[in-house]
């Protein structure tokens, strides 16, 4: 039973890292009780282990994956020869930080079940977006030139695509390494897309005074190293504000002290094919519906 859904939880685990039961539900697009068999199921196999998240109330748990979970999943996905038990036996780093920057994306998608044709059809986690901007040096070795915590494209039907590089800023980085990641973004950006003024780098921050900070650097840079260079759309707000009012209300900051929303933010043209939406993949009526 449940034998494709339970391997898409252990990829959807491997891709992105620890995810809460109503996460994993809404990006798999599964009933929660479906989800919870598949995760005991798992469990008893020992590909899957209950994480603490004390970050949060309620003493809410996730699922995260144990080093045997972690080694199917790297044989789904065809990564097998990458494969470390090492980095699967101990807690996550950063569990905070991979779990903020989760709920992000998840609350687009959740948002987006609501609004008939749109949605992300791409969401690249941390490593995925940097292996987008490596650069091959003429030795053939691979640099990583910027490392977002995620990407995604939102569809907004009839209308166009939002490209969105997203960074769950905790707090824990001082003003010089915020900077230096603002100045990476105006420069591999420039580079890599040709309308790179529809194109938009997101920080959501944890601490209520970090978006005017992040946007202050980012004006410097632009009238300093950055100069007559075409450059992304740096946006920022506090997650308070975006739990708060969500997709639809919340206002992000900008240069110059601008307010917008997000789907009010530039666009690049719809893709030419209508590509499956996250969060609203076709289902099979559930073995348990009903009980």
């Amino acid at each position: 039973m449940y034998e494709a859904a339970k391997k898409e939880l252990l990829a959807l685990i491997y891709r992105y890292g620890p995810m809460t039961a109503k996460q994993a539900a809404i990006v798999l697009n599964y009933r929660l009780p479906t989800l919870y068999a598949m995760a005991s199921q798992l469990n008893r196999q020992g590909l899957i282990r209950s994480i603490p998240l004390p970050f949060l109330r309620l003493n809410h748990v996730g699922y995260g994956l144990t080093a045997q979970g972690a080694k199917t999943a790297a044989l789904l996905a065809g990564e097998e020869d990458g494969y470390r038990s090492k980095a699967w036996e101990k807690l996550p780093m950063q569990l905070e930080h991979v779990y903020g920057t989760n709920a992000f994306f998840v609350s687009l998608i959740e948002h987006s079940l609501r609004h008939e044709g749109e949605g992300i059809t791409e969401w690249q986690s941390t490593r995925e977006s940097a292996e987008q901007y490596a650069h091959f040096k003429d030795s053939g070795k691979k640099t990583m030139l910027l490392r977002p915590d995620g990407l995604c494209t939102y569809v907004l039907p009839g209308r166009g695509r939002l490209v969105l590089h997203v960074e769950y800023d905790t707090g824990s980085e001082n003003q010089w390494k915020l900077q230096d990641k603002l100045w990476l973004y105006g420069r591999v950006l420039s580079a890599a897309w040709r309308s790179v003024a529809a194109v938009h780098v997101l920080f959501v921050t944890k601490i209520e005074s970090r978006p005017k900070r992040l946007l202050r650097l980012w004006a410097a840079l632009g009238e300093g190293p950055l100069l007559s260079r075409p450059l992304p759309n740096v946006w920022a707000i506090s997650e308070s504000e975006w739990k708060r009012k969500g997709v639809e209300e919340a206002l992000w900051w900008g240069v110059g002290e601008s307010r917008i929303r997000l789907k009010e933010m530039p666009l690049l043209p719809p893709a030419e094919a209508d590509l499956p939406l996250l969060g609203k993949q076709p289902r099979e009526p559930s073995p348990i519906a009903g009980r």
